[in-house]
């Protein structure tokens, strides 16, 4: 991610192009006719969160990469699907220029946190908008550390080559308040205190060669997909990540009962994917050809061997919100 510029959204000059006296005449002009424009989307069959479509066009622009904005250290995709949940605050707003934007809140935060999709006239996404606090992970039992809503934060990510000023429309929609927020006093209300432009690097891996598992047989790295997040790892028997847990045993006692006289992975890797489960199913019938196939459309195991030993892919669908886990593991000849 390469962050261009925060800035101060008293004034917004800079982000459209106008006057600082323009401005001051201007925003109620603006907020009436994107309200005016704006409606609610009648009974959606899905979430935001849970649609196909956007989904796809969120990791397209977002890759795998992680930060700190409705809460630290995370995947940001995975912050800005949880801040459009609401299944009934979905609206959407036409533009005269035939762009529209789609947006949601998180219902846990009233609002407080909430995501936007502009798109062009032919459904392509321009930008995506993410009103949060620059959260930062909690540490022991302290609740996690926000700004307070009257310094709220929109973050605008664009694509490479994307102008700042084309995602215009995103400030306007970050002004306007949720219905569950405008009950706060005038004083506490939300005030969006900041604008900051980041240019998106999709394309980067989710996890890093650092990440694979001491053990794990370099013949089998075309197994770990890049765009996918790393879930846990572990060698020898033990756990390496995550990292509270390292140490401890790979398996559980339920585990270990479920597996029976199957002896532990040598290396084992758990990678996080939120493409669609049948693509998914698909990219491994390709990487594992010649592997034996098992299971049904929730779990789905190959099963194979190279010159390194035996290995397995078990591919886990976790819903439509959770994504596809992958464990890959390895039992080497000996």
């Amino acid at each position: 991610m390469n962050l261009r510029l925060i800035l101060p959204l008293l004034p917004l000059c800079a982000a459209l192009g106008t006057s600082p006296f323009a401005l001051a005449q201007t925003p109620a002009t603006e907020d009436a006719a994107f309200v005016a424009a704006t409606v609610p989307v009648p009974s959606p069959p899905l979430r935001l969160s849970e649609h196909p479509e956007i989904r796809a066009d969120i990791f397209k622009l977002l890759g795998y990469a992680r930060g700190s904005y409705t809460r630290g250290d995370s995947l940001i995709a995975r912050q800005v699907l949880d801040s459009m949940r609401s299944l009934y605050d979905i609206q959407r707003t036409m533009l005269p220029d035939g762009r529209s934007v789609l947006a949601s809140i998180n219902p846990a935060e009233r609002g407080a946190q909430r995501a936007a999709l502009l798109f062009d006239p032919q459904r392509k996404l321009l930008a995506l908008g993410l009103v949060n606090g620059h959260c930062q992970a909690a540490i022991g039992d302290a609740a996690p550390a926000c700004l307070p809503d009257t310094h709220a934060v929109l973050t605008v990510f664009l694509p490479p080559g994307v102008e700042d000023e084309v995602a215009a429309p995103l400030l306007v929609w970050a002004r306007q308040l949720p219905r569950q927020l405008t009950f706060a006093e005038a004083e506490q209300r939300q005030t969006i205190a900041a604008v900051e432009y980041i240019t998106t690097r999709p394309g980067q891996p989710g996890w890093e060669q650092r990440d694979v598992p001491p053990g794990f047989p370099p013949s089998l790295l075309h197994l770990l997909l890049p765009a996918a997040e790393l879930n846990s790892s572990s060698s020898g028997g033990k756990l390496i990540e995550p990292k509270v847990l390292a140490g401890l045993p790979m398996r559980t006692p339920t585990e270990a009962a479920e597996a029976g006289d199957e002896p532990m992975p040598d290396a084992h890797i758990t990678l996080h994917s939120y493409a669609d489960f049948h693509w998914v199913l698909n990219t491994y019938a390709k990487l594992a050809k010649g592997a034996q196939v098992k299971g049904h459309d929730e779990k789905v195991v190959f099963s194979g061997s190279d010159t390194s030993g035996r290995y397995t892919v078990t591919l886990r669908e976790q819903g439509r919100e959770d994504g596809v886990f992958i464990t890959v593991a390895s039992w080497r000849t000996k």
